[in-house]
């Protein structure tokens, strides 16, 4: 693949995960990701993120909000308890791909410096 194809493949990375980039760009989202692993796959009710995240209810749920569109967040209903849990998304792959190829181009500029 040649230059502008990878460029033209970082740009479309950049295109495709972007909600993801901007949902992973908060300091408390990043933590209420910390910590909804920690949980596992049973997740955890927003009253306990509000314990160990020590950010209000409302913070919470604004940000959860925000994590859900992203897809990086699923929520489970047992009767009127929601669960809230990571997600695997697919995207990610797109991602990793995108770092490597930034990373493989960065790279080949310090080489030809």
């Amino acid at each position: 693949m040649g230059k502008q194809e990878d460029l033209q493949a970082i740009k479309d990375g950049f295109m495709k995960t972007q909600d993801i980039l901007l949902a992973l760009g908060d300091e408390n989202r990043q933590l209420i990701l910390i910590s909804l692993l920690e949980a596992g796959c049973d997740g955890m009710r927003v009253g306990l993120l509000t314990e160990k995240t020590h950010l209000s209810r409302p913070a919470v749920s604004h940000h959860l909000k925000i994590l859900k569109a992203a897809k990086l967040v699923s929520v489970r209903n047992v009767g009127t308890k929601h669960y809230y849990a990571v997600n695997p998304n697919p995207n990610f792959a797109i991602m990793q791909r995108t770092t490597a190829t930034i990373e493989r181009l960065a790279e080949e500029n310090e080489q030809n410096d």
